[in-house]
Order: C-alpha cells, then structure tokens, then sequence
C-alpha cells in the first residue's frame, strides 16, 4: 500500500490531506526537460517489458521498442537515446553492443550481468552509463535526465510566459492577448503562440473574434504525433499570432481533455514558435503545473484591491513552496494602474507579496473596453495610447529585443 493511501492508524501519526498531497508530489514523475525519443532495442521480442512500462512512467519519453530481429534502420533515425538490452549470455551481449557502437546519437546500456569487460566495452561505444537491470527507476531515472538535458542545452526552445489571476476580474485574458500580440508585432521572425488556458469560460476567442475549428483539447490528443505543420493547423492564426483557443465547458468533461500529454505539447510549442504565452485567467490550477513550473516568466495580475493583494500573496506562496518556482520568475503585474488614487500602492505591493518586480499597466478603460467590443489586436487598433506602451514597455524589459544583430532578439536570448 502506497504511503497517500495509509489509514491514520497505520501510519502512526494523523494524516491530513496536506500530508497526503505533499507526499503526492513526492513521488510524481517529474517531466523531463525535453522530449526524449528514446529506441529500446531488446535481444527478443518478449524481453524488456519491465523495462517498458518503467520508462513509460516519465513524462516527455516517447518510447519505441523492437527486439534485435525487427530493427529497421528508420528506428535509429527516429531517435535520440539508443537503450540496449542486453541479454544474459556475454558473448552475445559482446556482439551486441559492437553492433550498435556509433549507431545513435546517445547510447544507454542496460544489463542481466555486470562484468567489467562489458562495461569497458559499453564505455568504449560511447555509452553514457551502464545500469544494472535489477537496479531502482531512480538510478535510470538519471541517466535519462542527464541524456535529456545535454539535449535540452544544444536547442533553442522559445522563452514561455504565463500571465496568472490572483483574482477573477483583473484583466488577465486581455494581458494575455496584449502581450502575445506586442511581441509578434515587435518581431518579423517566427510567429508567437497564444494559449487559452481557460477551459470554461474559452475567452481569447471572442477577445481576438476568432472562429477555430480545432481547440486545446485535440492539440493535447494528438501531442505524440503532431509535427510542426499540424500543429500550426490547429491555431486560429492572425497573421503572425497564433491562437490555440480552449472550448467553452471542455474542462467539465475528464475523458475529453487527458493533460498527460501537456509537457510534449509544451516543448513542441516552444520549438515552434518564437514566444509562448499562457493565459491562467482562472488561476493557478493543478492541471496547469507544467506551465508554470517550466515558465520563464510568470505574471501574476492585480488590480487596486486589497483582495486581489492578498490573493496575489497566498499564489506566490504557492509557486514558491508548492512548485518550487523561483522568486525571480514571478513579476507582479499591477493592471488598471492610477499612481495617485491607488488604495494599493506599489510599495505595498511588493512588501506584502515579497516579490521586487512589479510591472504597471495603466488605466484607460474606454480604449480597452472598445477594442475587447470590437476584437481587435491592441497593437493594430491603439498603437500610441499609454496602456499599449505599458504593454510594450514590460514585453521589453522580458525579452529584451536586441538592437544590434540581425539574428533578431529571440536568438540572442536563447544562444
């Protein structure tokens, strides 16, 4: 019995439902950094199903396993990390891992049978480890996540950031689309990726006036498989914006939304595209932990309440001590901004939610509120009005756009 399902009495001391929670976190596979398509070549088809199922449990490892006899070369091409099976017999296992030298970009060996000679041997086939096969998930666990970040260091994934409710009604889905719009409009490089993250209420659809055909939910579906040109057909695209919208109520139906797959389509998003904004508008929601766990930049929106302060407050105790994000990636963004009939001020701000970064957005409710009626882009339908410049001026102080290079800002941030 796993220890989140232990009665008080068998525990030895009373469980709440913290407890229980934090011992869930716990023992959660955490995502590896990159998608890691992986190849388990095994010495026959009904070996390695252990294996199988173990590697499965980590998010962001695809997984394609064939025994010796039904390799193609087509599988070695598909693939990143080359684990190899071996089998009992040393000879065979000798032959085996000669075969295999230099034939993938990384290389893991897993054995029956630790003997030096086949470890001197995996070493000089440029394996990265050898692992023991009656050896615990952890240590594998390792190995891959040492394959994965060598990898994750070699690409430019695109910079994320997920604008976040501390309380319903501070304008975070019109922050969202504003700054997904600034820094597409900004740049003439890859298009910016918009992602609705609200699966009730779907809100960037009316904001942008956009019609989809496809949502969040069939993007997240089909994660595994979808390449660059699919999932740029998913996205309501606004010419160098685009959209993945969520459908009204998808939230309320568990077999039609599996966020499993959100990591995957995460990191294809990135690879994609030049920018990835998140719209949160409904908070911090456990399904959405990817997001905010891997965001570059997290904004969390309030407006001159003391209850949007305090609800800031208990959210960045929630990142911090829940997730494990790092102060410095969460920025408070103080929207509807008045500097001199404020019952919030700026000082206060940052005193009562312990963060030293605060953005302001200031207030012009007429502009706004048209552009929301009419749904246009910000950037297109109020170029010079001081709420775009506000917008602009943070979109800059984020990603700051590189003035001297031609390669465009995008790659000076991510070399």
């Amino acid at each position: 019995m796993s220890a989140s399902h232990m009665s008080k009495q068998e525990s030895g001391y009373p469980q709440t439902t913290a407890t229980v929670e934090s011992l869930d976190r716990v023992n959660r596979p955490k995502s590896l950094p990159v998608l890691l398509t992986t190849l388990l070549v095994t010495p026959d088809r009904d070996a390695g199903l252990m294996l199988s199922e173990q590697l499965l449990t980590l998010p962001n490892l695809q997984l394609t396993r064939v025994s010796q006899d039904e390799m193609e070369p087509h599988h070695l091409q598909a693939n990143r990390l080359l684990i190899l099976l071996l089998p009992e017999d040393l000879e065979a296992a000798q032959l085996l891992i000669d075969a295999y030298t230099n034939r993938c970009e990384h290389l893991l060996v897993v054995a029956p049978v630790m003997t030096p000679d086949l470890m001197r041997s995996a070493m000089k086939a440029g394996a990265v480890d050898f692992i023991p096969l009656s050896d615990s998930m952890e240590d594998l666990g390792k190995a891959l996540f040492g394959v994965a970040e060598q990898l994750a260091q070699k690409m430019r994934l695109a910079p994320s950031i997920v604008v976040l409710n501390s309380k319903g009604g501070c304008g975070t889905s019109f922050l969202s689309a504003a700054i997904a719009d600034q820094l597409a409009n900004r740049d003439a490089g890859k298009p910016v990726a918009l992602v609705d993250g609200d699966q009730v209420q779907a809100g960037q659809t009316h904001l942008l006036n956009v019609e989809p055909d496809y949502f969040f939910h069939h993007a997240l579906a089909q994660a595994e498989e979808l390449d660059d040109t699919a999932l740029e057909g998913m996205m309501s695209q606004l010419e160098n914006l685009h959209l993945l919208p969520a459908a009204p109520f998808s939230q309320q139906d568990s077999k039609t939304v599996d966020y499993l797959q959100l990591p995957q389509l995460m990191f294809k998003l990135r690879s994609r595209y030049g920018a990835v904004v998140v719209d949160l508008s409904r908070g911090a929601e456990s399904w959405a932990n990817p997001f905010m766990m891997e965001a570059d930049a997290l904004l969390l929106v309030i407006q001159d309440s003391l209850a949007s302060l305090r609800s800031a407050t208990a959210t960045v105790r929630h990142l911090v001590f829940e997730l494990g994000v790092e102060k410095s990636r969460i920025h408070l963004v103080f929207n509807r901004y008045c500097a001199r009939k404020g019952v919030v001020s700026l000082s206060d701000a940052k005193e009562m939610s312990g963060l030293n970064s605060v953005y302001t957005v200031r207030n012009d409710f007429r502009c706004v509120n048209t552009c929301l009626d009419e749904g246009k882009r910000l950037s297109l339908f109020a170029a010079k009005e001081p709420v775009t410049k506000d917008i602009a001026n943070l979109c800059n102080s984020l990603l700051p756009q590189d003035q001297k290079s031609g390669d465009g800002f995008w790659a000076r941030l991510w070399r």
